[in-house]
């Protein structure tokens, strides 16, 4: 027969050491839409303080970033443990929530994603808790793209971004991903120039750190040049 570990070990080591647990969540958009979400909170929480939030997300099609799993990352341990609120949340075009749920970002990326991240920060904002004026999001490749897409396309909902090797023009990437999700540039022109956030990048309030690396062969650095001359060109 097999034997089902009871996880007296991990009890132990929590126990024994700083740790701070993922805490479920979900709310309705203003559109009606229910989303999942996870929260984390700042180690020796006090629900009489305020304290900065970090949404963390991927948000890519097909993914899903919330799970009611351990959580295990380091980072954000870390983050907690210096005062965060992190985030995450399985928005709109995310995997197991059905076809329509998952499909509605066709031929449009960028759009629904980002207007569900806004939300959650806005939800989030409403705790007594957490300083809505004091938030980031933060992500990397196509977890980058939409924090550029939603720092342009919903201003001064976030004060903060930090985007690792944003995607900024779906024509500039490197493989049918791009096509699987926005069709044929030559069928949907309207729809890659609008889901690309050089499109938007006039509209940027708050401060934005970009990091992307030389060599990177999948996002490729053109992405984050062409970004910089649309910043540039608009300040």
């Amino acid at each position: 027969l097999a034997k089902l570990e009871d996880n007296a070990r991990v009890t132990e080591f929590i126990s024994e050491h700083v740790y701070a647990p993922r805490e479920l969540f979900n709310f309705t958009t203003s559109d009606g839409q229910q989303l999942d979400g996870f929260l984390i909170k700042p180690i020796d929480f006090d629900s009489t303080k305020t304290y900065p939030l970090l949404l963390n997300i991927y948000a890519g099609p097909s993914s899903q970033g919330v799970y009611n799993e351990f959580e295990t990352a380091g980072w954000t341990q870390y983050l907690a443990q210096e005062g965060y609120v992190i985030a995450n949340v399985n928005n709109r075009g995310s995997g197991g929530y059905g076809s329509a749920f998952e499909k509605v970002v066709y031929k449009q990326l960028g759009k629904w994603e980002s207007n569900d991240l806004a939300e959650t920060a806005q939800y989030l904002a409403q705790k007594p808790w957490i300083d809505g004026d004091n938030m980031a999001i933060r992500g990397h490749s196509y977890g980058g793209y939409i924090t550029t897409y939603t720092m342009f396309t919903h201003p001064r909902v976030f004060d903060v971004g930090i985007a690792g090797a944003p995607v900024t023009d779906w024509r500039l990437y490197d493989s049918i991903y791009a096509e699987r999700y926005m069709g044929l540039p030559k069928d949907n022109p309207k729809g890659y120039i609008q889901s690309a956030s050089v499109t938007h990048a006039h509209k940027l309030e708050g401060e934005l750190f970009v990091a992307h690396s030389a060599m990177d062969e999948n996002v490729h650095i053109q992405n984050t040049m062409q970004l910089m001359t649309a910043l540039a060109g608009s300040g």
